[in-house]
């Protein structure tokens, strides 16, 4: 098919798609959690599809929105020699129907002009609760291309975790939910190529999700931005998520993975790119199934050499909990009186900096804790413990981290830790000042930031990842700990140094 015979088309569905969103408000549009694709990474995501065998061809498209992807996926599937295509669309948004009609009859009229026939349907209904899988006359698909919507719902009475309650269990976010229902709908070897949040490859939420989609389909390709906020045609909403595009095929097993990462711009058909073993990307030493991402050759080398470590965080004798004040629901025991009687100091992430925790009671956040009959379900014995941050912005340099809190800091015998901090401590026992730092030392490097990265793509530090992830030996922690007790200020580069040497690993990037 001549390229040049699109473009006028794809003209005009572009413009059915800016008409719309100038009628929706921006509040609306999150109410039903709708980012729309344009046609730059709507005829990427096409791209990726390889041409079934099927006589006729069956589209589904589940959030629909305007039609864009389904416009791209037809395109692409008669530009493979595809002339036979019906598309089976679900659009909730009954005001977004016309438009997707106008595209779809765009689509329709193109395919007429190179003697092919494109046929479709529109379900102006729940996708999610409609569970077409489940229907009699159901007939499985072979491409589905989605941008699902993203809104979070509670897992314990939504009417969503009900309906997906047979596929798997935990994630309280729509867009898993639209992926697990299209899997669902695919027949063997169908493709299904998605962009969604980078949320779902990791965290305990997501692990039944996880298992369902890597059990019933292979993970093929993922592509990843340099830059989250310019990939949605949603000029004045900004995203905060970082998103992947996502390839897989039911029912089929894969050596490789493909790690594709662009801009979003028309480079994105220029993507570096390389390929990884499978248990590279998709962790096979744990029951959670995370997917790593490194995002380049220098970030796999270090996936790599993390994977060379001998046992992990868990398996070397620490625990890692989040810490037990919940500011909000216990705001009647925090004080900004510092020196008040009865009260013991509280940290905030604002008092954990690179190596040594700081509470001295007169920074402006610094808080403290009154005991009370019900302080045990806040407070905790005051010992040696490593704090790590739990969230960082998404413009700091580093997501991990990690400071020391010595017993002696405080004369007091119970501490308060926020929960917005993860606290961190040894299995059966207390920790040493050397391990301390030595801990600290090593969530403060360079190596396991990096490390760390590869395995989670949001700002929030999980216990659940931190607990698998691989570690170095209790041995290598104290030899570490020992060294970087010597230093007075904390120096990157000195710890960097320190780090590498003692694990044997390189850890530049």
């Amino acid at each position: 098919m001549n390229r040049q015979a699109l473009i006028d088309p794809k003209d005009d569905i572009i413009s059915l798609q800016s008409a719309f969103l100038r009628s929706k408000s921006l509040e609306s549009r999150k109410i039903l959690g709708q980012f729309f694709t344009g046609f730059v990474v709507s005829d990427y995501m096409a791209s990726l599809i390889v041409k079934p065998k099927s006589k006729t061809i069956r589209i589904l498209d589940a959030g629909a929105g305007t039609g864009i992807l389904a416009a791209s996926t037809a395109f692409y599937c008669l530009s493979m020699g595809c002339k036979a295509v019906h598309a089976v669309l679900y659009e909730l948004d009954s005001e977004a129907v016309a438009s997707l009609k106008q595209t779809l009859n765009i689509v329709q009229c193109l395919f007429c002009e190179q003697l092919g026939t494109f046929t479709y349907e529109i379900c102006c209904e729940d996708f999610i609760i409609a569970r077409p899988d489940k229907e009699k006359t159901f007939q499985p698909f072979d491409i589905s291309v989605i941008n699902p919507p993203y809104f979070k719902y509670s897992a314990k009475d939504s009417p969503y975790a009900r309906a997906v309650a047979d596929l798997y269990h935990g994630d309280p976010n729509i867009y898993a939910s639209f992926m697990a229902v299209v899997m669902a709908c695919m027949k063997a070897g169908g493709q299904m190529v998605t962009i969604t949040p980078r949320s779902f490859t990791n965290g305990l939420y997501f692990k039944g999700f996880r298992e369902y989609l890597l059990t019933e389909s292979a993970l093929r390709l993922i592509h990843i931005f340099k830059h989250r906020d310019k990939v949605f045609n949603n000029d004045d909403s900004t995203v905060l998520q970082e998103n992947i595009i996502c390839y897989f095929v039911k029912g089929s097993n894969a050596d490789t993975i493909t790690v594709r990462s662009s801009d979003c711009d028309a480079s994105i058909n220029n993507a570096e790119e390389k390929q990884y073993p499978v248990h590279l990307i998709v962790d096979p030493s744990n029951d959670q199934r995370l997917i790593r991402i490194p995002e380049s050759a220098s970030a796999a080398s270090i996936l790599k050499q993390a994977e060379t470590l001998k046992t992990t965080f868990e398996g070397a004798g620490y625990f890692i909990s989040t810490g037990r004040v919940v500011e909000h629901r216990a705001r009647q025991y925090i004080t900004e009186d510092t020196s008040a009687e009865n009260t013991v100091p509280l940290y905030r992430p604002h008092n954990v900096t690179p190596l040594t925790a700081t509470w001295i009671g007169n920074h402006k956040k610094d808080v403290a804790f009154r005991l009370n009959e019900e302080h045990d379900k806040h407070t905790m014995k005051n010992g040696t413990y490593v704090l790590l941050k739990r969230f960082s912005s998404k413009d700091e340099k580093r997501r991990l981290v990690a400071s020391v809190h010595l017993a002696n800091m405080h004369d007091c015998e119970l501490i308060g830790f926020g929960n917005k901090t993860n606290y961190i401590g040894v299995l059966g026992g207390e920790l040493s000042n050397i391990e301390a730092y030595g801990l600290a030392t090593i969530f403060n490097s360079s190596f396991m930031d990096n490390y760390f990265r590869c395995i989670s793509g949001n700002t929030q530090v999980n216990a659940t990842e931190i607990r698998v992830m691989k570690f170095p030996s209790r041995d290598q922690v104290k030899k570490i700990g020992d060294q970087v007790h010597k230093l007075k200020l904390f120096e990157t580069a000195k710890i960097d140094s320190i780090v590498n040497r003692v694990l044997g690993v390189v850890a530049s990037i």
